[in-house]
């Protein structure tokens, strides 16, 4: 069973490569290992951060928690409803918590609907001796392992002396070490997603890297439209946290992939829905 209903995109390929077979018993999870990334419905609010289709054909919902980030739970609840209402799919809801030590459930009770989410504590990582590690193991060219794969995408979340936003430059920096070019600009990808979807912090680290790193080129390169608008989505709705409907059917539309470049170049800079509707509907814009 195949819960996606839309053409893999490249982004969804870059997940795939990384998650694809990954068991997170390392973690404390006892589930069935990752079929593949999923996005089984497209709506407009703000997406899942990871939703992972298992090889039992149950749902991964996973959200992370900081000291500074906070789960949405009416998102998290409203995206499952949609999903479980709609195509009668069990989900496993998940929140690793990378802050202050924390167990348990996350529980949250709205009326006559209650909703559970499982609280994984990965507080007790100390994200410089895992950066450390990885980062030996990447320059001696020696395979990282599953549970370095996940310590990796998430290290700019761990427990550091330094600042977010220097903390994800060295994650960055130590992405670009790696050798082969797939592995990189698939680090470099999933990492930079999953940062935009979880905090509005590492915004200007990251904007090269969108732009103007392998990652961006790649993107525009190939082609893959799915993914600019993706991003671009990904950065809106964590600025506004919901669009009007012109707006997100006219950016999910889009099918030209310089004005879609042009919008995801504008879009860190943008501040009200109305710069918004400036920059998408302007008849100045790119021609088509």
């Amino acid at each position: 069973m195949r819960a996606t209903f839309w053409e893999e995109s490249f982004i969804e390929q870059c997940f795939n490569r990384i998650f694809q077979g990954m068991s997170f018993k390392g973690i404390g999870l006892e589930l069935s290992r990752v079929k593949e990334i999923v996005e089984v419905e497209r709506i407009n609010y703000k997406l899942p951060l990871l939703m992972f289709l298992l090889k039992d054909d149950i749902l991964l919902h996973v959200e992370i928690m900081t000291d500074r980030i906070q789960p949405d739970i009416i998102s998290m609840l409203t995206y499952d409803m949609s999903i479980v209402l709609r195509y009668r799919m069990r989900i496993k809801n998940v929140i690793l918590n990378f802050g202050s030590r924390q167990n348990g459930n996350f529980e949250k009770s709205f009326g006559s609907v209650y909703y559970n989410a499982q609280i994984v504590d990965i507080s007790g990582l100390d994200g410089e001796r895992v950066h450390e590690e990885i980062s030996q193991k990447i320059s001696s060219g020696f395979p990282i392992d599953e549970a370095d794969k996940l310590n990796l995408v998430f290290l700019a979340f761990l427990q550091h002396s330094l600042p977010f936003n220097e903390v994800l430059s060295k994650v960055m920096s130590l992405i670009e070490k790696i050798k082969d070019e797939e592995e990189r600009i698939t680090y470099l990808t999933v990492i930079s997603e999953i940062v935009l979807k979880a905090t509005k912090q590492g915004v200007n680290v990251l904007k090269e890297w969108l732009i103007d790193s392998e990652v961006g080129v790649r993107i525009k390169d190939e082609g893959i439209k799915e993914g600019m608008r993706n991003s671009l989505l990904i950065i809106l709705l964590h600025k506004f946290d919901s669009l009007p409907d012109n707006l997100y059917f006219a950016i999910t539309n889009q099918q030209n992939e310089n004005i879609l470049m042009e919008w995801l170049r504008k879009a860190l800079g943008i501040n009200t829905i109305d710069e918004l509707e400036k920059m998408v509907f302007s008849r100045n814009r790119i021609k088509e």
